[in-house]
């Protein structure tokens, strides 16, 4: 009997590297944003991970939604350390691997000089995803 509790935990203390550093995900919404003038960049509130979050970014996800016939607009996702510029309202890249994958991240918009909208842009709907290891 011992010997079947000794295996038993031996199991259990081989499984706990591999569960320690399992992979996860968190996703984050932030309110919708205003983008006007040319030239000048608008930040979204922090997306906060959750408090339990440890390791490093693998990969990120996002979805923002554009006003019809909005032209010009530059988007970025921007953790601490960088930002990853954003070539579509929707999408998935590992432009922030190996960053800490319990930092904030913001999305951050400007318009291109010469796009001068008649009303400021608003910009609904922004989520991140991440993928954590």
């Amino acid at each position: 009997m011992k010997r079947r509790h000794w295996l038993m935990a031996v199991g259990w203390l081989m499984a706990l590297p591999a569960w320690a550093g399992a992979p996860g995900s968190w996703v984050g919404d932030a309110r919708a944003v205003r983008v006007f003038t040319p030239g000048r960049l608008v930040d979204s509130r922090a997306i906060e991970p959750p408090a339990a979050v440890r390791g490093e970014i693998a990969s990120v996800a996002w979805r923002f939604d554009v006003p019809p016939g909005a032209v010009g607009l530059r988007a970025w996702l921007c953790h601490p350390q960088r930002c990853l510029a954003l070539s579509a309202a929707r999408g998935r890249s590992k432009g922030l691997a190996g960053l800490a994958a319990d930092a904030p991240l913001r999305f951050r918009f400007g318009l291109v000089r010469g796009h001068q909208p008649t009303r400021p842009l608003r910009i609904t709907g922004l989520q991140a995803i991440v993928d954590y290891r």
